[in-house]
């Protein structure tokens, strides 16, 4: 069972990791930050599309996100800018997955 409390420290964990603001999270995934707060403190359930977001945005496996689970291999993103926009957060998210994809592949080999 996954616990809503556990996955939104998680996201805080890493939203902190980055030097992310809540406004920046809601902007990316065009919610409220009074919503992303409530995810982060357990308070609010996380749709699949969020996590999958997420997951993107910190170069981290859903199963991760969700459950903890340890990622063989680590992406490290730190935002050095502030004014970082939804494009650049877009950008940086299919980036991210490509990264994730091939991690997966090396695994098979």
């Amino acid at each position: 069972m996954i616990n809503v409390g556990d996955v939104g420290k998680r996201i805080n964990i890493l939203r902190k990791a980055s030097n992310l603001t809540h406004d920046m999270i809601a902007e990316y995934l065009s919610l409220d930050q009074n919503i992303i707060a409530e995810m982060e403190m357990g308070e609010r359930n996380i749709t699949s599309d969020v996590i999958e977001k997420l997951s993107a945005l910190f170069c981290c496996t859903v199963p991760s996100l969700l459950l903890g689970e340890q990622d063989d291999h680590k992406c490290i993103v730190l935002f050095r800018e502030n004014k970082l926009t939804i494009q650049d957060f877009k950008v940086l998210a299919t980036i991210n997955k490509i990264a994730l994809n091939q991690f997966e592949m090396d695994k098979l080999l």
